[in-house]
């Protein structure tokens, strides 16, 4: 297999994110992938949900990509809700390439930022690869154009309003929203351009074993299949809670762009704590050999 200086991939991303955002340039494929070495590669993808593109490194897994065991695996979606404020780092996992880092780009870069960029997703896959992952904040990625504080403040008082809330004290950058017996939560981005809401979706602490590594494994294809639609991301907070958060720019949420937003990302929030919850056996009735010779029933695996 032929192998690609990060250099040269840099290059080519930057040439396809410029195509993306200036010339709307369609002729591209929709997404690319090459590798850099034996145990890592490179890519993009267009979203045109969002009008991102995406970049992604992967780190080929020994063996066997979805034997990625739990605290890697912990430790990639711990990223994507530590991150959620900041960069906005997202993982993922892949049956063909392994695990993922990813990072959407809203504006175009130059070939040495994005070579910079690249770089870290690379080296944080690496940091995270091994039995104890290293739990240290992840390096520090490019800043993006940052927004009118203030008028982040009006917009976000408006959309509180259109929930039906109180009006927010002045200087609020959040407010808590409830679905029947799912809390969420709507938060300014620090940048001042972006909106974000987190669903705290299922208390993982009691989780182990197979289904905690089920839980893990199912988000984190959540996430890879995402990437291409609307922004949203499952995650793990310091509580052991899973999430689902989404995130949207400001300037996208008129009046009628909220409400369906919002409902879509409530919908997607619902699916996946039904997902966990059937992956962690909730509510699941199972009877065992014993208790079930007790009531006179076959044992299961019995001859009758």
């Amino acid at each position: 297999m032929a192998f690609n200086s990060l250099s040269d991939i840099a290059q080519a991303a930057a040439q396809y994110a410029q195509a993306h955002f200036h010339t709307g340039d369609t002729e591209q494929p929709a997404q690319w992938a090459v590798p850099l070495d034996d145990h890592h590669q490179l890519g993009m993808a267009r979203n045109a949900h969002d009008g991102s593109v995406v970049l992604t490194a992967w780190r080929h897994a020994f063996n066997d990509a979805p034997g990625f065991d739990d605290p890697q695996g912990e430790a990639l979606l711990r990223r994507g809700f530590d991150t959620r404020l900041g960069a906005g780092l997202i993982g993922g996992i892949s049956p063909e390439l392994g695990p993922s880092l990813s990072l959407p780009l809203y504006a175009a870069c130059d070939a040495q930022a994005l070579h910079d960029i690249a770089d870290t997703l690379l080296r944080e896959l690496d940091r995270l690869a091994g039995p104890h992952p290293d739990a240290t904040p992840p390096a520090a990625l490019p800043r993006g154009p940052q927004g009118d504080a203030r008028q982040a403040e009006r917009d976000l008082a408006r959309l509180a309003l259109a929930c039906g809330l109180d009006t927010l004290p002045s200087g609020a950058r959040q407010f808590d929203l409830l679905f029947d017996d799912l809390p969420g939560r709507v938060t300014l981005h620090p940048d001042n351009r972006r909106l974000l809401i987190d669903f705290f979706l299922h208390d993982a602490a009691a989780l182990q074993g197979s289904l905690r590594r089920a839980v893990i494994k199912s988000a984190l294809l959540i996430n890879q299949n995402a990437l291409r639609g609307h922004a949203y991301v499952v995650g793990l907070d310091s509580r052991q809670f899973v999430t689902g958060s989404g995130r949207i720019a400001l300037e996208r949420l008129d009046d009628d762009t909220w409400p369906r937003w919002l409902q879509y990302q409530l919908a997607q929030a619902q699916d996946t704590r039904a997902l966990v919850r059937d992956l962690a056996l909730e509510g699941a009735q199972i009877s065992f050999g014993v208790a079930a010779a007790a009531t006179g029933a076959a044992a299961p695996g019995a001859l009758v």
